[in-house]
């Protein structure tokens, strides 16, 4: 595992870690990038990086299983950097993994993090957090083996003008205070940087001052987000499209296909996001158990 030549510094991984409430976590089915705020944890016994997420979305590591290079940039590390690496999606006891994510937790550090996830937990020890939130608890594990890390100079993010022909009303807009590009390389590693400067032409392109070599058509997503310090509230967009390069060279252009959104800042939120949660975590399970004979 290389950084610049040099041995990776394991404790600072960690402490990258438990600095970071949310890490963007890209993956990649072939050349389409997809990427989603995700926490990290940090297994010490087997010096590796683990995300989850509810079956309900299970779409955010699904991808993992069919192409396990993925990048994770910790943009609230002490110094910036993306982590290559290669995941492995775990999902034979979702219980199991739920008392194992809750082992992670207990093991972090006192932290805004730490203690957002705490009372979640002890939401979920009474009957009313069983009946609205079991589904949450249960959890798909992606450990992370860490390959090499690339550092950032920069990972401070600008802002996201008001885009009506996308559905981005001023209020959504002004929200956001990540936003962040991510292809995939010519060795097919999705790679994510920092977007510094946005600026929308026509309807349906936005332009990008960002530092990323790209090819005319690439496919590309651009993920918007914002969360609290212990992620009680929180809100993303993620834009999936192709970029092309513009203005000589020194810039890039963005043009949105398609995106998908998720908000949990209010109380008719998080009803939506319960009533959501428990209806895909049942087609979750009937794909799972495959179609009856």
């Amino acid at each position: 595992m290389n950084q610049d030549g040099a041995s990776l510094d394991r404790d600072r991984l960690q402490r990258a870690v438990h600095d970071s409430p949310a890490a963007e976590v890209a993956t990649a089915a072939g050349d389409r990038p997809r990427t989603y705020p995700l926490t990290p944890f940090y297994d010490p016994d087997r010096e590796s990086v683990v995300v989850t997420s509810p079956p309900a979305y299970a779409g955010k590591v699904d991808t993992v299983r069919e192409n396990p290079r993925l990048s994770v940039l910790f943009y609230g590390a002490e110094e910036p950097f993306v982590l290559y690496g290669r995941g492995t999606v775990h999902d034979d006891d979702l219980e199991a993994n739920a008392e194992y994510v809750q082992d992670l937790i207990r093991a972090e550090p006192p932290s805004e993090k730490r203690e957002g996830f705490t009372k979640t937990s002890s939401l979920l020890d009474s009957r009313v957090g069983r009946f609205l939130f079991g589904w949450y608890a249960l959890r798909l594990v992606v450990e992370v083996e860490p390959v090499r890390v690339e550092p950032l100079a920069n990972a401070t993010a600008g802002s996201l003008p008001a885009w009506p022909e996308q559905g981005v009303d001023a209020g959504e807009a002004a929200s956001y205070d990540r936003l962040a590009l991510t292809v995939v390389d010519a060795d097919g590693w999705p790679t994510t940087r920092t977007v510094r400067d946005v600026e929308h032409r026509g309807a349906d392109a936005v332009v990008l001052d960002t530092p990323l070599a790209v090819e005319d058509g690439q496919p590309a997503s651009l993920l918007c987000h914002w969360h609290t310090p212990d992620l009680s509230k929180l809100g993303q967009r993620l834009f999936r499209g192709r970029v092309s390069t513009a203005e000589g060279g020194t810039r890039v252009r963005f043009e949105p296909g398609s995106s998908t959104s998720m908000r949990n800042a209010t109380r008719l939120d998080r009803l939506r996001f319960i009533w959501t949660g428990k209806r895909r975590t049942r087609a979750y399970f009937r794909q799972q158990d495959g179609p009856e004979e």
